[in-house]
């Protein structure tokens, strides 16, 4: 096999108006994830089918939304499970809510244990890393989007019931006390998908002997999908005016950083027609050196010219691997041609 790079489809190559995308939307403290979606569903100024976003914030939260249109909301499983997600979050020492943030009123107080409150950042930061870096057995909150019987957490909670379901396993790969002053702190975040900030702050809080509660959440990145590059409302598709889908639209290899393989012309053919072939077969393929929360053998998969065509797992035939596909981009197109 050889090494080729740069096998990402170039936008003059690319009609976007029937590509699969993804924006990257800023979400401000307020509105409901879908009534962001609500407004690009309304506004965009073609056909674009089904849309979607990757990953609920509640009104309380701020931050990255990513929001797919054309088929790329088929991908949801896999952005969940690829794509770590990174929080800011600033929390209050002293009194326990309801919703795990100060949206609601303090039902129990209790500050930290004395010989926490004059601890230094290192040495809050040194705790929190040693007790739960890695592996992570968490509950989902009770007014989270979670569902039970059929209903979200959060519904349950507003018709009074607070439901409290099994821990499942989580994993937070990264965290950083920006600054710690008793009773506040400020501090940074890395984790799988479902992993639930509130939580993990009460969990936080009660290390230390106390109850907390959340001022402030933001969702910093998903994945390399950052709030630096994130759509200001401002930049929001409007009623009349044109929206620049190459500037804002990203196709999904953008989205989903994966490693790569170019076909042959053959090999293209029998990969439209959803026919498997032997892996050993192809004969460039290019890394990815970006860190994933799981790293299956999934491939973006290119045509002779360089030209996205879909996505593939590598999978066990006898004693050989083979790749097959999972997402016909080609076919996903050809609905909105």
């Amino acid at each position: 096999m050889k090494i080729k790079n740069q096998m990402t489809t170039t936008p003059d190559q690319l009609d976007y108006t029937k590509l699969p995308l993804v924006f990257n939307v800023y979400k401000s403290v307020g509105p409901s994830s879908f009534n962001v979606v609500h407004h690009f569903k309304k506004n965009l100024d073609f056909d674009f089918g089904k849309i979607g976003h990757f990953g609920t914030l509640d009104p309380f939260a701020q931050g990255v939304l990513l929001i797919g249109i054309q088929g790329a909301q088929k991908l949801n499983d896999y952005i969940h499970q690829l794509l770590p997600k990174t929080y800011r979050a600033k929390g209050l020492f002293g009194g326990k809510t309801d919703t795990g943030d100060h949206t609601s009123a303090v039902v129990e107080s209790r500050h930290l244990h004395e010989s926490f409150k004059d601890s230094t950042v290192e040495e809050i930061e040194a705790l929190m890393r040693e007790h739960f870096l890695g592996e992570y057995w968490q509950a989902p909150h009770s007014v989270s989007a979670t569902k039970f019987e059929g209903k979200r957490l959060y519904v349950h909670a507003l018709e009074g019931r607070l439901i409290q379901k099994e821990k499942v396993k989580r994993e937070i790969l990264d965290l950083k006390i920006i600054s710690f002053a008793y009773p506040q702190i400020e501090f940074l975040v890395t984790v799988s998908s479902g992993t639930y900030v509130r939580s993990l702050f009460e969990e936080m809080s009660a290390l230390m002997g106390g109850l907390g509660a959340l001022n402030e959440l933001e969702r910093v990145s998903i994945g390399s999908n950052t709030v630096a590059e994130a759509l200001k409302k401002e930049q929001w598709p409007q009623k009349g005016e044109r929206f620049n889908l190459e500037q804002f639209g990203r196709p999904l290899d953008q989205v989903i950083r994966l490693n790569k393989v170019r076909l042959t012309d053959l090999q293209t053919r029998r990969y439209v027609q959803g026919q498997r072939f032997l892996f050993k077969d192809i004969e460039v393929i290019e890394k990815e050196n970006i860190r994933q929360i799981d790293t299956p053998e999934l491939w973006w998969v290119y045509s002779p010219e360089g030209i996205l065509i879909g996505l593939a797992r590598q999978g066990e035939l006898l004693a050989e691997s083979e790749l097959r596909a999972i997402f016909n981009l080609q076919l996903s197109i050809a609905l909105f041609s």
